[in-house]
């Protein structure tokens, strides 16, 4: 069974100094309940009985951090297991399965 976290955000892309393309990247923002399907969440084996806790917040702030380390980068050229990007509109859409 899996639960999904979902947002949108802007890709943006980083440059070196002789103009070469350092690769595009998206900051993620911090992960709240509004980003989750709290539906899935509350019958998920492992997330279930902390979906209505006060504990979820920093569980997100975990799978974050796991997912994306201390500064939330998430890199397209190096997207994670479980994380799908949609690029395809304005703002790219990220689906995260837990």
């Amino acid at each position: 069974m899996k639960a999904h976290i979902h947002f949108r955000a802007k890709v943006t892309e980083s440059f070196y100094v002789n103009g070469d393309s350092a690769g595009k990247r998206i900051q993620v923002p911090t992960l709240k309940r509004i980003h989750c399907n709290m539906q899935e969440f509350r019958i998920h084996p492992k997330w279930g009985s902390y979906a209505n806790s006060d504990l979820f917040i920093g569980m997100l702030a975990g799978i974050r951090c796991n997912l994306f380390g201390e500064s939330g980068v998430l890199k397209l050229d190096a997207i994670p297991d479980g994380v799908t990007v949609d690029t395809s509109g304005f703002l790219a859409e990220v689906t995260i399965e837990v």
